[in-house]
């Protein structure tokens, strides 16, 4: 999970999971320098995230497994849905933590 948790990863993922696609296409639906998505890539590879498939000049990129397309997919409904972003007070009544910030989900921004 760690390979897929940097957020350029993430986006790169989310784009194969419509289908495959070569780094010039990717680094252009990004706004990103071709060599930066190029070394995502390559450490998707490492990770057995994706994989690739050399087409006379280009090469394309895949997701080994369709599972994670779906798994992409329905982790970002998810995410969307619970606002998981959002703050929520546990222990809203202490005043303690109020003031500490303890109690919360996830500390405030």
């Amino acid at each position: 999970m760690k390979c897929i948790g940097e957020p350029t990863r993430l986006q790169i993922l989310k784009l194969l999971a419509k289908g495959e696609k070569c780094d010039g296409e990717l680094a252009s639906v990004l706004n990103k320098e071709q060599s930066l998505v190029s070394h995502h890539l390559r450490a998707l590879k490492e990770c057995n995230i994706v994989k690739d498939e050399q087409e006379a000049q280009k090469v394309y990129y895949k997701l080994t497994d369709v599972r994670l397309a779906k798994s992409i997919i329905d982790s970002e409904a998810l995410v969307k849905e619970l606002s998981l972003c959002e703050c929520q007070e546990v222990n809203y009544g202490r005043e303690e933590n109020k003031r500490t910030g303890e109690g919360q989900i996830c500390p405030a921004s």
